[in-house]
């Protein structure tokens, strides 16, 4: 093989395709790191039936009951018809149950059962878990520096003008 070809293949000439395509951007590694989040997630919440999604709705609904459906989606940052499936779900399952809303009949506001309430809690044990397992991974002052980071590329004016 000539030192050409061994070049062009190098590791370091991955990388920088990688880099030209956009494969080592933040854009890219951030969607990485939250798919394989998103499995791990799952895999813990697979026993309760619950996927990553409707664990998010349930605690949402136990931490703040009476919540509706746009409320839900703004604060799960997706849109309403979203919200709607996954909640729907929920109530099918007993663990929301729907109300109305006595000033507004379109809108209809979301509580826990008690059964979801045990299971929100069970979710929120899981969870604080799984944050101390990532918190020891990344070490103390890395965990804090990645979520603060996250906080602000996540906040809805922190995105840079084209």
């Amino acid at each position: 093989m000539t030192a050409g070809a061994n070049a062009e293949t190098s590791p370091a000439t991955h990388r920088h395709d990688a880099d030209e395509l956009g494969l080592e951007g933040i854009g890219f590694l951030l969607g990485m790191a939250h798919r394989a989040h998103r499995r791990r997630w799952e895999a813990i919440l697979a026993d309760l039936g619950l996927t990553a999604p409707q664990a998010a709705v349930l605690r949402l609904v136990t931490a703040e009951p009476g919540c509706g459906v746009r409320q839900l989606a703004r604060r799960l940052g997706t849109d309403p018809m979203n919200a709607q499936r996954i909640i729907e779900t929920l109530v099918a399952n007993g663990l929301c149950a729907a109300g109305r809303d006595p000033d507004d009949a379109r809108r209809r506001p979301f509580h826990p059962t008690e059964h979801g309430r045990h299971v929100a809690r069970q979710v929120a044990d899981r969870a604080r878990r799984t944050e101390r397992a990532s918190m020891e991974l990344l070490g103390d002052a890395s965990y804090r520096v990645v979520l603060d980071a996250l906080r602000t590329l996540a906040e809805p004016d922190s995105e840079p003008s084209p």
